[in-house]
This record gives C-alpha cells, sequence and structure tokens, in this order.
C-alpha cells in the first residue's frame, strides 16, 4: 500500500502517399473510439466497468477496483481516513475476516507487496491484484476480494485500532526535510484550495484519536457503486469476466441522499505573483519550480482536440531537447532542467519549469529556463527539429502497435483506470498508430511555430525554491525571486543554431572476422558461437515481443582490478564516455541520429565485471551493433563535456549527508568494512575532483580496447540468418587479443563477531535497524535455493508479527544474496524503520522469529506459500525476454549449467522445511552480527560502536 500524489510533475520521416493511406481518413471532428479490443459498460447502479483479453503473460489477470475518492473528499475531523481506509481493506471484510485475505491470496502465489497492492491520493483510491486466470476458484475469490473491498469491510474497531500504528509508522517514514518543506508551500501553491489541508497522509492527531463511525461515514458515502470502476485485463474471456462482474456488484446500492462528488475541486485563480525560499538542514538538492498560468484542462473528445494535445506534446519536446543541451555545455546553468504545459492536479494543466541546480545561482538557472521558452515563442523550431520529434513519437506510437497482443497485462490497465478518472481517450494502439501516421504530416512547423508563439511570459507566477541550509547565504529572498523571473522573460534572446546532423553512424567497421564454431542447445533454444577475435556469444530468438532484441555483454575485470589511486578514475570511465558520446558525436548529436530509432547501448565497469548492455527494436539492430563497435573502438575524448559531468555531479553530491537515512547507510557500510577504501555508500565531491579526463581515457581503452573473452547474449525477435554476418562485421571486427581476464580481490571483509552501533542524527523522531548476518561459504544450487526461501519465509512471519500483531512498522525486512566473487559469501540483511520507542522490542521480536526457524523451523504453509509464489513468477519470467537474458548471462557468469532454468520447479518442489531450518542455523549466527540504529539527535542513548555487546 502506498499514497500517491501525482508529480506537479527529416525528410527521411515523410510519408509517402501510399502508406498514409493504409488506413481509412480519419474525421477530426468525431469521437475519439473505444479500443474495441476493450468492452466497456455499466451497471444499473452506476458501476462502471472494463474488460480485454490479453494473452500476456498466459494463464494470467489483472484486476483493479477504481474508488472514485481520496482524501480531498475527506471532512475536517477525516483527514488521513481516505488512505486508513484503504489499509482496513486488507484487514478483515465479509468473506475475509483478520488477515484472511493476505494469507489466502499469499498461498496462491499472490506477494503481499509486490503484487497485492493499493494507492490512496487526493481524488482516487486503486487497489491492484494480479490473480491467476487458469483456476476457475482462485478466479472466483479474486472477484470476491474486490466485492469485499468494494463494500463489505467489516470495520472492527479491535482491527482499527491495531492499523493505526501501522499508518502511524507510515506516516513516521514520510517525515523529514521534503515534507516539512512541502507543508509549507502547498497553501501557496494550491492558492488557498482544499488540496493544500488534504495530504493523504492526514495529521498524525486524527489517525490517533478519530472514533471508528467517523471511518464508517467515509466508507459509506464515498464506497458507492456510481464512484467506481473494476478494470480486468488478462487471460480471461471477456464474456465471463462479465458475468462475474455483474454477479459481484449489481447487488451495491448508491446511498439515499448521496453527497455530490465534485468532478474537480476549484483552485482560484492567482491574482499577483508569489514566491517562496524554503531551506532545510537535512535537505540534499536546491529545486527550483515556476508555476504558470494554471487553468482548467480541456477535455480530449474528438480527434481535433486529439491533434491538439499531439501539438503540445511535440513543443513540450522540442523545448525540451534544447534544455538537455544546455546541461552540456562546459558551465551548464543547472544539472537538470525541464519546461512544458503538464497537467498540474486533477482538471488543471499548468505551464511547469523545473529545474535541479548544483552550484549555479537561482538566477542563472531561471534565465536559462525562460530563454528557450522566449527563443520559442520569438523565433519558433527549425524544421530538422521538428522532424525528429515527429519520428521519435511515430516509433514510440508504431513500436506500441507492433506489441499488441504481446504488451503485458499490468501495462494495459493504467489506460482504463485514467478513462474512468479523468476522461482521457483509449482509441488503442492501432487507431492511435493510424491517428498519428495521417496528422504529423500535416502538422506543419508554421503551425507549431504559431502555436509557441502564444506562450507567455510568466505572470502571476508561483515560483518555489527548496534547498539544503547550507546553500542559505547564496539563495535569494522571495521578492528577489519574483524579480529575478520579470527580469529573466525581459532578456534578449537569438535564434537557436544547429549543427549538421550526421546521416551514418559508421562509415565502414574494420576487417570483419568469422564465426569459428556454432554449437545449439536444442533443449534451451540457443546457438552459442565463437568469433575469430576471442568473442563468444549465446543467441536465444522468441517470439515474446514481436520488435524487442536484448543484448548483454559480460566478462570478469571491473574497475577495482586497477590500483586504489585510479579508483575514482575506473569506477567513472564507462559512464563518462557516455557523456562524451563516440566517434565525433556528442550525446547530442548520437540522440538526433538516433530520432526515429529505438536503440540504447551503454558500456558499464561494475565491481568486478565488464561488459556493455542493449536493446533494440528489429529494424535497428544493426545499428545497435554499430553502436556496440563504436564504444570499443572510438570513445571520444572531450574536455568540456568531462568538465560538464564534474561540476553536476560536485553540486549534486555535496549535501547527501544532510539526509539522516544517507548519512545512517553511508555510515553502516564503512563500520560494516572497518572503513575499507574499496567500500563505500555516498559518493562525495571529492571523488569528482580526482577525477582525470586522459586518466579515465587511458583506463577506459585498458578495458574496451581488447574485445577477447567479451561473451555476449542476445535473446529477442533475432533471425539468426540477418544476425550472423552481422556479428562477424561488427563484433568479430573488434580488437581480440589473447589474455587472462580476472577480477581481483581487494581483501574488504565484514568485520566479525558481535557489533552494535547506534548513530544520531535527524530532526523528526525516526529510527532505522540494520543488522547483517555474513560470512565465506561454498555454493550449491540447492543451499542457495533454501538460503533465498528462508528470506523470503521469515519476512511473512515479519509482516504478521511486527507490521500486524504489533502495529510497530510499516514496512520492512529482510534481503540477502550468496555471491562468488570477489569470494564465496553470504550477506543477510534486516532492514525495520520504526519509533525510537520501539527500537529493543522490534529487535526482540525479530530475533525471536530466527530462533524459532532454527530451533522449530519454519512452518510447511508458510513454506508452501513461497513455493506458489516462485512457481507462478517463474511460469511468468519463461515468456519474457529479460528473464532469459539474465538466466543466460547469470550461468555464462556463475559458470552454471544454463540447463538449470529447466528443472527450476522440481528444485522448488524438493524443498523442504528442514532445508530452510539448516539455512537459518547455518547463516543467521546470532552471535556474529553487525546491528546499527539510527536514532533521531534528540535521544537519550549513547552514541559509537560496541564490540561483543
Amino acid at each position: 500500500m502506498k499514497i500517491f500524489i501525482k508529480p506537479l510533475s527529416s525528410a527521411v520521416f515523410l510519408l509517402s502517399f501510399f502508406s498514409v493511406n493504409l488506413f481509412a481518413q480519419i474525421n477530426l471532428s468525431q469521437p475519439i473510439p473505444v479500443d474495441p479490443n476493450v468492452k466497456v459498460g455499466k451497471l444499473p447502479n452506476g458501476l462502471t466497468y472494463y474488460i480485454q483479453k490479453n494473452p500476456k503473460p498466459e494463464k494470467k489477470m489483472e484486476l483493479r477496483l477504481v474508488v472514485n475518492a481520496g482524501s480531498i473528499l475527506e471532512d475536517p475531523e477525516q483527514r488521513g481516513l481516505a488512505h486508513f481506509m484503504e489499509h482496513m481493506n486488507f484487514n478483515g471484510s465479509k468473506h475475509f475476516p483478520k488477515n484472511e485475505l493476505v494469507d489466502y491470496l499469499q498461498k496462491v502465489g499472490v506477494k503481499f507487496g509486490a503484487d497485492l497492492n493499493a494507492y490512496t491520493s487526493f481524488d482516487e483510491t486503486v487497489y491492484m491484484l494480479p490473480i491467476s486466470s487458469d483456476d476457475p476458484d482462485i478466479v472466483e475469490k479474486g472477484f470476491t476480494v474486490l466485492e469485499d473491498w468494494a463494500g463489505n469491510n467489516l470495520l472492527d474497531k479491535t482491527e482499527i485500532d491495531k492499523e493505526r500504528g501501522v499508518v502511524l509508522e507510515e506516516s513516521r517514514l514520510s517525515k523529514g526535510a521534503q515534507e516539512r518543506m512541502l507543508r509549507q508551500y502547498f497553501p501557496k501553491l494550491f492558492n488557498g484550495s482544499k488540496y493544500a489541508e488534504r495530504l493523504p497522509i492526514g495529521k498524525d492527531s486524527i489517525l490517533k484519536t478519530f472514533n471508528p463511525p467517523s471511518l464508517e461515514r467515509f466508507y459509506k458515502q464515498w464506497y458507492r457503486p456510481d464512484l467506481m470502476a473494476v478494470v480486468v485485463v488478462g487471460d480471461i474471456d471477456p464474456a465471463e469476466a462479465e458475468k462475474k462482474i455483474k454477479a459481484h456488484f449489481s447487488g451495491f446500492k448508491n446511498p439515499a441522499n448521496e453527497r455530490p462528488r465534485p468532478a474537480i475541486t476549484q483552485i482560484a485563480a492567482r491574482t499577483k505573483a508569489d514566491a517562496m525560499v524554503l531551506t532545510d538542514d537535512e535537505a540534499t538538492n536546491t529545486i527550483l519550480e515556476v508555476f504558470n498560468y494554471i487553468t482548467p484542462a480541456k477535455k480530449t473528445k474528438t480527434w481535433a482536440d486529439y491533434r491538439e494535445s499531439v501539438k503540445k506534446e511535440l513543443i513540450n519536446s522540442l523545448i525540451n531537447e534544447r534544455l538537455q543541451e544546455l546541461t552540456q555545455k562546459e558551465n551548464p546553468p543547472f544539472v537538470y532542467g525541464y519546461t512544458g504545459i503538464d497537467q498540474f492536479i486533477r482538471g488543471y494543466d499548468a505551464f511547469i519549469s523545473f529545474a535541479v541546480l548544483g552550484d549555479n545561482t537561482t538566477g542563472e538557472a531561471i534565465n536559462a529556463l525562460l530563454a528557450e521558452t522566449e527563443r520559442a515563442r520569438k523565433y519558433g523550431f527549425l524544421a530538422t527539429e521538428l522532424d525528429r520529434t515527429k519520428a521519435n513519437l511515430l516509433n514510440e506510437a508504431e513500436r506500441t502497435f507492433r506489441e499488441k497482443g504481446k504488451s503485458e497485462s499490468r501495462t494495459l490497465v493504467s489506460n482504463y483506470i485514467n478513462n474512468y478518472l479523468e476522461g482521457q481517450p483509449i482509441p488503442g494502439p492501432e487507431n492511435r498508430y493510424k491517428f498519428l501516421k495521417q496528422v504529423l504530416p500535416g502538422i506543419t512547423l508554421k503551425e507549431v511555430n504559431d502555436a509557441a508563439k502564444k506562450m507567455q511570459a510568466p505572470s502571476n507566477a508561483f515560483a518555489l525554491v527548496t534547498a539544503p541550509t547550507g546553500r542559505k547565504d547564496k539563495l535569494p529572498s522571495g521578492v528577489d525571486l519574483e524579480k529575478q523571473i520579470i527580469a529573466a522573460a525581459k532578456q534578449e534572446v537569438k535564434p537557436y543554431e544547429e549543427k549538421v546532423v550526421a546521416t551514418n553512424l559508421m562509415e565502414g567497421s574494420g576487417a570483419a572476422g568469422k564465426i569459428l564454431s556454432e554449437n545449439k542447445n536444442e533443449k534451451l533454444g540457443t546457438s552459442d558461437l565463437t568469433l575469430s577475435n576471442g568473442v563468444t556469444i549465446t543467441l536465444k530468438p522468441t517470439n515474446f515481443k514481436n520488435d524487442e532484441i536484448m543484448m548483454d555483454a559480460w566478462r570478469w575485470g571491473g574497475w577495482q582490478r586497477f590500483p586504489l589511486e585510479d579508483k575514482d578514475n575506473a569506477k567513472h570511465a564507462a559512464e563518462m564516455i557516455t557523456v562524451m558520446g563516440v566517434k565525433d558525436m556528442s550525446p547530442t548529436d548520437l540522440q538526433k541520429f538516433l530520432s526515429g530509432k529505438t536503440v540504447e547501448v551503454l558500456p558499464y565497469l561494475n565491481d568486478h565485471e565488464e561488459g556493455i548492455q542493449g536493446s533494440s527494436s528489429v529494424k535497428d539492430f544493426e545499428t545497435s551493433l554499430q553502436l556496440v563497435n563504436l564504444y570499443f573502438t572510438q570513445p571520444r575524448k572531450d574536455q568540456p563535456l568531462f568538465n560538464s559531468f564534474v561540476t553536476k555531479q560536485k553540486g549534486a553530491v555535496q549535501f547527501y549527508k544532510a539526509n539522516p537515512q544517507y548519512f545512517f547507510q553511508d555510515t553502516i557500510i564503512r563500520i560494516q568494512y572497518n572503513n575499507s577504501p574499496w567500500v563505500g555508500f555516498l559518493p562525495t565531491v571529492q571523488e569528482f575532483e580526482n577525477l582525470k579526463l586522459d586518466k579515465i581515457m587511458s583506463l577506459y581503452n585498458q578495458v574496451y580496447g581488447n574485445a577477447d573473452g567479451m561473451h555476449f547474449t542476445f535473446v529477442g525477435n533475432i533471425d539468426p540468418a540477418i544476425a550472423k554476418p552481422l556479428f562477424e562485421k561488427y563484433l568479430g571486427s573488434l580488437p581480440g587479443k589473447p589474455e587472462e581476464h580476472k577480477f581481483k580481490d581487494n581483501g574488504a571483509r565484514p568485520i566479525q563477531g558481535s557489533v552494535l552501533a547506534n548513530i544520531k542524527r535527524g530532526k523528526e523522531s525516526q529510527s532505522f535497524i540494520n543488522i547483517m548476518w555474513s560470512g565465506e561459504t561454498q555454493y550449491s544450487r540447492e543451499e542457495n535455493m533454501a538460503f533465498r526461501a528462508l528470506i523470503d519465509a521469515l519476512n511473512i512471519k515479519v509482516i504478521e508479527k511486527l507490521r500486524e500483531d504489533m502495529s510497530g512498522m510499516y514496512s520492512g525486512g529482510l534481503n540477502g544474496s550468496i555471491q562468488k566473487r570477489p569470494y564465496t559469501h553470504y550477506t543477510v540483511i534486516a532492514n525495520i524503520p520504526c519509533g525510537p520507542e520501539n527500537v529493543d522490542k522490534l529487535t526482540a521480536a525479530l530475533f525471536d522469529i530466527i530462533k524459532n526457524a532454527q530451533e522449530k523451523g519454519i512452518e510447511q504453509k508458510d513454506l508452501d506459500k513461497v513455493k506458489e509464489t516462485w512457481r507462478k513468477k517463474y511460469r511468468e519470467n519463461l515468456q519474457k525476454n529479460e528473464a532469459w537474458l539474465d538466466n543466460l548471462s547469470n550461468a555464462f557468469i556463475d559458470q552454471n549449467n544454463p540447463e538449470n532454468i529447466l528443472d527450476y520447479e522440481q528444485k522448488v518442489d524438493a524443498l523442504t522445511v528442514q532445508d530452510l531450518q539448516k539455512a537459518a542455523q547455518k547463516f543467521l549466527n546470532t552471535s556474529n552480527y553487525i546491528k546499527a540504529v539510527l536514532y533521531p539527535e534528540s535521544a537519550n542513548v549513547e552514541e559509537g560502536v560496541k564490540r561483543a555487546f
């Protein structure tokens, strides 16, 4: 469960006559149709429903209950109860009393939090339930769950009182610099609207003391069929789904004398400009925002309306491409900048400008942001810019259309939620692609530039700066901030200029290599190729997606193989090349060249591995291989871009340690690893000051100047007959000199024995418990599975005991892994956020759970839950390119048998409670762990590190 607040968030392109007329012409005055693959209906009681049959993934469906009611509808004494009601829907209903709902769903493979979830926003509450669709009983129970959420909650007083603690812990987690400043500026941002007083988390004082009838009143008034929608997307017969909806929801009635639900909550027009500059001791970034022209949003009902929204989308993209270029200047005006017309809150749009500042002044950032708006208004855009932006938009729509029937159900449900709540059109991928293919050529440069001229300078805007206290001396006052905006809006600007964009990525490659051998694995459907330069390839063609090819290349090495004095330069070497580009093309040049293409390629240097990752569409596969070749053979050196990167990073990281949680994580890692220089959590200013361009180029070339030993894995809709010559040309031509590729073990080890570290930081009454178990071990597949099953089973108990029974935490639990490098070792970490007063109590409860697992073993029912969740996830993953890529790559990395994926279910079935008990005894040594606790500065505890406590 969570609270959701929407963010205040070529000539080649020209289409031929034939391609334009592949579809019938669209009449712009016509209403936008509903995707014919979606069944939309309404019950007599007003409940709306959406049904779409979608076979991806097989034997699974996504259910949503959408309630058009959120915190904005709360009465003053109910603040926080919309969100509280969301919590209560998991704590006792007609068909699932007490905690039986979570218990049942875990038994059928639904994981609490990861799968089963919900969110509450200002204007809506949405419940999410993914379930199997091949078992009639599970399908029936799934609709019963939605029915109970809709109107069968018991609202038991005992359960309400227990849940108070959980919701208050969620509230505690939300507190900090951002929340403190947000509560200060929301009244001005929303100009006195009710939104300013209705944060979904509510008020702690009300959450502690509200009477249950207040919650019951909210439930009865707003959880009613005419404010609800049921969404069903998945591998299910639509007729069956409709029958289930009618059976489960037709009996609900709307209340007599129902309270009207306003379509939107009014926000008064701002009559004068206003500004706020806020600082906080725990803030980490300086952020500038300007909210201008907050106006009621126009509904998109006809194709003509949709065409206008496309123009707006084009203008937003065009301006922001220019802002992205500014961040690559040697002295960039901001780390990140954005300007555009976006949704402000339901029913309202705003022209929003946003920037994250490094060491820049607010004046620099405002000048840069508003200059681009004024440049677009005064001079418009270039034809080349518009062509590229159109190409990108059409490419995205075409790919979505090509994946029709291959898109996952969970990615589709949001379309129908947004249609119900806000009237956003749902034409479907085919209608959308058909429309864009027809209308984009007709949206002329003059039309776009005329629309850009209508953008106005800030008037009656609200400007906001939030920043660390450490930057206070460099910040303007609110009055001065207003003056900076007025001055920036009047600045003189010149027309935008751009250099000619390259039309070819590569003129040619080196001498092509040869495929020396090919071995096929019929069980896996893979081919293993060896090239003449020492590069090896695993190829797995699939039909999981129509237009997706994924790639991962890997070998041993990594940045830790270099001397300590080169650590910082080595760590950032691959990242730095992506910042500077390849060949004679900067990242901006490359982005422009790749307009209308789907290609992503990134080199990486991890601790002990080095390689390159990427993906592409089918038609752009050769381009992706060309880019791979260039990252190996022609990395680009660019001093200004290097300087820009260093400047931005230094500005971004300088106040990280002001955040108590960042400081805590950094401190405990240093304690755990005895201040080893090879281990750290937070980047520092000094780290970036240590970077030297010549050294980075030298280290990068040492890694990527020799492709010998690099193993590439390709998964997706790839034709081997087409791919193999391309492999020889672009991968086989890479320089390859036989060499032993090894990682280096620099000896960083966690300290052993019992260690207690108390750390005091922060204003809020927040604590975080971090407990780490670690040690060396021998690796076996069976023990690794028992280890992971143990972690998942323990987390079931942690939720049951620490959250549901003790009401002591909102989220938290254990995670762990067994790794083979740089030495074979295990790590288990427990993280529990809580109140300072509950640290000892929750720690003791956690150790009781562990002790019980060691002495009595995990309960069979909990192991069965873990197994069923794993089985469901495994079957789903068998239909995913990314899962196959991970399995095949990791099998090569860890020197495991890649066929292990085929007998995974048998291995899962073979797990016993005795296996997990042995794992608990081996990996959770209660006399060898490091416990670190973050306390607030005001806590009455002794700070420091103790051994053998």
